[in-house]
């Protein structure tokens, strides 16, 4: 039988546990449900009946109390704390709101956290964009695991060589020969001007360095995206061009470039260049930046056939050429390598040598693994992705000492918060899952400033390491892949100290306050200080060290004079400026500015790889010594000043030089085996290149042709004008533009047509130490970072010290202790600690620097002023960052911290 009154009684105990409603709420819901039964009932219902109806109407108790909840909190959501999260477990939604609350209050420490955290997440984000970017290059390619370049290895009568390029037939003697070998392609660039292409169309003329002459299968091989044309047919007719939409824009704007044409110098070495037409038959996208096949402009291969004629045929040409292969699946590339090892015999019919084979590699690894002779890229370099990881992470482990050694000062602040936890039944794991929870929190918080951080930092990491990574590299699945676990794991390290150390105290211990009375001056607190201060005095002699050794090699004479020179290269009408370069020179020198006027292959501060082969025995050039080649003119001695160690320069009072005459310098006589200077003058030399025996008549003190990275090497001076395309001028810099439109029109003269570009010399021999500028520049912002996290760190334990000792402050300050004895006591342990990391530092900073200055040829001493440096600016910016702290302390009132005393 329904009791009513006994449903309304234990309805109304119901609303008695929601804590939502006062008993003011509770009588008027009552009298609401009475009165919606009554009037049920008179409408015929049960009184079973009207009494469910009723509550359905007014709602569960859970219900209605979160309904009056909404009504009177202030908080945004209206959600009530007893009701559960509809996103998060109960557990972890309280976890996230102490996290929050804990922050809250403490802003300044949470500041300094997250800061230091952050900064070392933008540093290794920067890094692991960097090292992704250098460990991706052409795996975008379609079945990159089966394509591979053939590159060469040969050992002759002097020396053993390993060269990237191949003969021009082997691609498709291999693709005829070899069922294994899917499809072959060649890719030339352009015999004698590689790096300088002058392509014109209208009134815009360039130079371009990424032009080559390729097989049409070359975008069947390589993941080449067409934007428009078709890739089966672009290049199968001679005199036809692929262009990249940048090379499109640059020369047609918004005209559509297809079926136009474009005017390309192709220098063939066959003695005479000419502009030809080129048809546009494509246009591709960009080439990526990880690639190490970079293109701008793709020309067929039978205009290359049409004007060399016997490109297929001469296995002995060693213009540069290179072969790449797309094996079939299943093949093994090893035993394949095996197989083509015949192909090189037939190399061996025309040329004597004691090895020649071919050897392939795996297109995904060339940049990073590939450093042979003629390379199409600059390839990768270990050493400084290392140094990059190596700094990001110290910078790291800084800002996660700071969280560390700030969190275990604060966790004496939280001792009787764990005691009284563990008292009422909280295990131990829901204790260190809650502090790994807030550590993590922090770190995201940490992650998310650092993506704004990334962005400044990504401009001048390019600007150094000649990157173009952007912050859409951040979406790639590897990145973000590798910037969870990195969150992962500073989360856990970072807080770690309060979730396993904190916890593990009895809870009589911490609520008696015995474990904070010890805690202050905590081992592991010291161990923290110690370590971040080391690292960043670490980085500090490092950088010092990296500076010196720059400034050494920078201001050591190179024995040549590189002042007030300006350099212009001649990359068109070659042919006239090999035949009257003299007349070039003499017109340039009508202007007063212009003190001096030479000409030459190259200058100081290009790499040269030719050389000459030196035999005394006519026309046998076995086991011949090679010296690299200059190429020089009367002039160039005189105007780069090269000091004489015997004999004399070339001069025209001796009639004819140009083809009688050598000039080497003394590490060449070391190379030829003579005993001394003296002895190499009047020896007699043929060389290789052009077959004419000449007199050595002079020897030049060893100058630094290159960079101080490396030692002198072999170099003979030769009057040889085949070689010219240099012009160097000596000039007085007043009035630079009136003397710059000299020049300009002095150019245009002999060059019409052909773009006007210049240099100066010191300008462009100093990008000789673009990698040890690149590493000081780095080395400075890390250093610098570094010290401020360790600084944020410092300033934010000696506060809380400060606040800690707030009432022994005011009992010394009362007693007559004044600001000085303070600050002093202070800072004393922390000026203790910097010098203890100052005597770990060195040493290993020493050993790090002494492996690095080994790669240089010249290198400085290590002396110890770096390192008394290093520790003076350690110890004054720890001082100044703790005094400031203690100083704040000592001058306020006694009063205010003893009042409750």
């Amino acid at each position: 039988m329904f009791d009513l009154k006994k449903a309304i009684k234990d309805w109304r105990k119901s609303l008695e546990k929601n804590e939502a409603l006062e008993d003011g709420y509770k009588e008027e819901l009552e009298c609401h449900l009475r009165d919606k039964i009554e009037y049920l009932k008179n409408l015929g219902r049960s009184e079973k009946k009207a009494f469910e109806e009723a509550v359905r109407a007014i709602g569960e108790a859970e219900a209605i109390g979160a309904e009056y909840y909404k009504t009177n909190t202030r908080h945004l959501n209206g959600q009530a704390p007893w009701r559960k999260s509809r996103w998060l477990p109960p557990l972890i939604s309280n976890y996230l709101k102490i996290g929050l609350r804990k922050i809250k209050r403490q802003k300044t420490y949470s500041l300094i956290n997250m800061a230091g955290l952050a900064v070392g997440l933008a540093c290794c984000a920067v890094i692991i964009l960097y090292v992704t970017g250098e460990l991706s290059y052409d795996q975008y390619h379609k079945d990159a695991d089966r394509i591979y370049r053939v590159s060469t290895h040969m050992i002759n009568t002097v020396g053993e060589f390993r060269f990237t390029t191949s003969p021009g037939p082997l691609g498709p003697e291999l693709k005829a020969s070899y069922p294994q070998v899917e499809l072959a392609v060649r890719l030339v660039p352009p015999f004698e001007n590689a790096d300088h292409v002058l392509v014109t169309q209208g009134e815009k003329r360039f130079f371009e360095k990424r032009v080559w002459f390729a097989d049409n299968e070359i975008f069947q091989l390589f993941s080449i995206p067409f934007i428009r044309g078709n890739p089966q047919t672009a290049l199968i007719h001679p005199n036809t061009v692929v262009i990249t939409e940048e090379m499109a824009e640059k020369y047609f704007g918004e005209e559509a470039p297809m079926g136009k044409m474009l005017r390309i110098e192709i220098d063939y070495d066959t003695g005479n260049t000419e502009l030809q037409d080129y048809e546009v038959q494509g246009v591709l996208k960009n080439a990526p930046a990880n690639t190490h096949l970079k293109y701008d402009m793709f020309l067929s291969m039978e205009t290359m056939r049409n004007n060399q004629p016997l490109f297929e045929e001469n296995w002995t040409d060693f213009h540069a050429k290179y072969t790449y292969v797309k094996l079939a699946a299943g093949t093994n590339a090893a035993e394949f390598e095996k197989r083509i090892e015949r192909e090189a015999q037939i190399f061996l019919k025309h040329r004597k040598m004691e090895l020649y084979e071919f050897f392939l590699q795996s297109v995904t690894q060339i940049h990073m693994h590939s450093h042979y002779q003629r390379e199409i890229d600059p390839p990768g370099n270990w050493t400084y992705v290392t140094i990059y990881s190596i700094i990001a992470l110290l910078i790291l482990l800084i800002g996660c000492m700071n969280f560390i050694n700030l969190s275990a000062a604060l966790s004496t602040t939280r001792t009787r918060e764990v005691g009284l936890r563990k008292v009422i039944g909280a295990l131990r794991r829901q204790l260190v899952a809650q502090f790994l929870g807030e550590s993590f929190l922090i770190t995201f918080l940490a992650l998310i400033l650092a993506a704004g951080l990334i962005f400044f930092l990504l401009i001048p990491f390019n600007r150094m390491a000649g990157t173009a990574l952007t912050l859409s590299g951040l979406t790639q699945p590897l990145v973000l892949l590798s910037l969870l676990g990195l969150l992962l794991f500073v989360a856990i390290g970072a807080g770690s100290y309060p979730a396993f150390i904190l916890t593990n105290f009895s809870p009589i211990s911490v609520i008696q306050g015995k474990w904070a009375s010890v805690s202050r001056g905590a081992r592991v607190q010291k161990i923290l200080v110690i370590g971040q201060f080391a690292i960043s005095v670490f980085l500090v002699i490092c950088t010092l060290i990296v500076f010196k050794q720059l400034h050494f090699m920078k201001g050591r004479a190179l024995g040549i004079d590189l002042e007030q020179k300006i350099v212009l290269r001649v990359k068109s009408n070659l042919n006239h400026f090999r035949r009257d370069y003299e007349a070039v020179k003499n017109d340039f020198l009508q202007h007063p500015s212009i003190t001096g006027a030479t000409v030459s292959s190259s200058v100081p501060g290009e790499k040269t790889t030719g050389g000459y082969y030196l035999t005394s025995k006519a026309e046998d050039f076995n086991n011949a010594a090679r010296l690299k080649i200059l190429t020089v003119d009367y002039d160039f001695i005189p105007e780069y000043d090269i000091k004489m160690a015997a004999g004399r320069a070339f001069q025209k009072s001796f009639g004819n030089d140009e083809n009688s005459a050598y000039v080497i310098n003394l590490a060449g006589v070391k190379e030829l085996g003579l005993a001394s200077p003296e002895e190499a003058l009047g020896k007699r030399f043929m060389a290789h290149y052009h077959r004419l025996t000449k007199t050595i008549v002079g020897v030049t003190e060893n100058f630094h042709y290159r960079g101080m990275q490396e030692i002198v090497e072999p170099l003979i001076l030769d009057i040889e004008n085949s070689l010219f395309n240099t012009i160097t001028l000596s000039i007085r810099i007043e009035n630079m533009n009136q003397l710059m439109s000299f020049i300009k029109d002095k150019w245009d003269k002999h060059f019409p047509g052909v773009p006007f570009e210049y240099t100066f010399l010191d300008e462009s021999f100093a990008r000789e130490y673009r990698y040890e500028e690149q590493t000081g520049k780095l080395l400075g912002i890390i250093t610098t970072l570094g010290f401020f996290i360790a600084c944020l760190g410092l300033f934010g334990l000696a506060s809380f010290i400060a606040q800690f000792r707030k009432k022994e402050i005011g009992i010394r300050k009362v007693l007559g202790a004044s600001t000085s004895q303070i600050v002093g006591m202070l800072s004393k342990r922390f000026v203790l600690l910097t010098m203890f990391s100052v005597i770990v530092a060195s040493p290993l900073a020493w050993y790090a620097m002494n492996r690095w200055l080994q790669d240089f040829a010249y290198r400085i001493n290590i002396k110890p002023l770096i390192f008394l440096l290093a520790a003076g600016g350690a110890l004054a910016i720890a001082l100044a960052t703790v005094g400031l702290q203690g100083f704040r302390a000592a001058i306020s009132n006694p009063a205010h911290s003893l009042r409750n005393e």
